[in-house]
């Protein structure tokens, strides 16, 4: 099989886009719910500083369920946001939470590592902020942010293969890399973009509008937009691998 050219990841976008464009209140409803959702797991005794990350690739399948729905002609319902929850998708997914949790601890610690800990202890309070030593934790901080998103752009096809395909983790993990890797350019063009449209799209407001708290909260909205976007996008990428998933069934109750 031929190896897929930057511009395709490009297409991923826009088909990403088109699919965003025919339900866009539905699309950002059922995250609202996710981001709810997520924030009320913080609560949760013991677990709760890492219950969003464990939980996180249960909410790209319902974001992703709500996305092959909308690709065949349904409605994005709030239902889907349980979908992830119900075996036999509960414990692989909850494993790929905790490969999340597992880059995420690995950035820190490289982080960590190349700026003697500053960033962590000055977000954390433990001393005051210092212009010097912001400086010279960009470095570090970019690097531990760009294993973290490599990693993630490795994996980003294990959830939906663990959900729709009813692989292990193991196995999906693997098909993910393996994806990814062959068609890398691909997949780092459609990254590229987004990322293009988030630089662009959140500089527009800095520079038009003159109130700073109308400014944050216009920052912030496009933020969300391109998440649900993002997940657009992987489910593009997934239909052209694996074929279009079978949309939303009558719901099933929880074991």
């Amino acid at each position: 099989m031929n190896r897929l050219p930057m511009r395709a990841g490009f297409g991923w976008v826009k088909q990403g886009w088109q699919l965003f464009r025919k339900q866009p209140g539905g699309l950002m409803a059922l995250f609202f719910c996710c981001m709810f959702l997520s924030m009320f797991t913080l609560f949760v005794p013991l677990l709760g500083s890492i219950a969003p990350t464990l939980l996180a690739p249960m909410f790209t399948v319902a974001l992703l369920q709500a996305c092959t729905d909308v690709d065949q002609g349904q409605r994005a319902q709030p239902r889907v946001l349980f979908n992830g929850f119900r075996q036999p998708a509960r414990h692989p997914l909850l494993g790929m939470g905790l490969v999340y949790l597992l880059l995420m601890m690995v950035a820190l610690a490289i982080l960590s590592l190349l700026d003697d800990g500053n960033l962590i202890r000055m977000a954390a309070g433990e001393v005051a902020m210092d212009e010097a030593m912001l400086e010279q934790s960009r470095g570090p901080l970019f690097l531990g942010s760009l294993i973290y998103m490599l990693g993630w752009l490795l994996t980003c096809l294990t959830a939906p293969l663990i959900y729709w395909q009813k692989m292990t983790l193991g196995k999906a993990l693997f098909f993910s890399v393996v994806t990814v890797a062959r068609d890398f350019r691909a997949f780092f063009g459609a990254a590229l973009l987004l990322f293009m449209l988030f630089q662009v799209g959140t500089a527009l407001p800095v520079l038009l509008l003159s109130s700073p708290q109308l400014k944050l909260t216009t920052v912030f909205a496009i933020f969300l937009v391109l998440v649900v976007l993002l997940h657009c996008t992987l489910y593009a990428c997934y239909r052209h691998y694996f074929g279009t998933p079978a949309a939303t069934t009558p719901s099933v109750p929880l074991r």
